[in-house]
């Protein structure tokens, strides 16, 4: 009986730390799609008045993106005005990449853009990719982090 109770706890433990592992990875995935969101929000505003259809692009994107950043946030229980003061340090530090300056927003795209584009694209597929970091123990899985 002893040995029984040892092995059920045991599982029970493996369950646990996977379930950690899946919810740290989805807690990272959120965070990237934040830091997405909120470059899409610099270009659609950067945009704006020179390229008013580009720009509801990235506003569409920008809409999509948060969304999902909100909602996964949601679900590893993170709350919203954590989510916006969060917003708020990340536009802050683009924008002093940037020097205030929407004339040097190629300092954002060379950094954010093609990763963006393709998180935007398939959120699911960078969330097996965070999986296989998170299990292998790595703290980072290849993101462009913040300027």
């Amino acid at each position: 009986m002893a040995v029984v109770l040892v092995l059920f706890s045991s599982i029970g433990s493996a369950t646990a730390q996977i379930g950690d592992r899946i919810k740290r990875a989805m807690g990272d995935v959120a965070g990237e799609l934040q830091v997405c969101s909120v470059y899409f929000r610099i270009e659609w505003s950067c945009l704006r008045p020179q390229e008013p259809a580009l720009a509801r692009t990235y506003g569409e994107m920008f809409d999509k993106v948060a969304e999902s950043a909100i909602t996964s946030f949601r679900r590893v229980g993170v709350w919203d005005e954590v989510y916006a003061a969060q917003a708020s340090l990340y536009t802050e530090a683009m924008m002093k990449a940037m020097r205030g300056d929407c004339t040097n927003i190629a300092v954002l795209r060379r950094r954010y853009s093609k990763f963006c584009q393709r998180l935007s694209g398939d959120p699911d597929l960078r969330l097996k990719e965070w999986i296989t970091c998170v299990r292998a123990r790595r703290r980072t899985c290849g993101a462009p982090g913040l300027p």
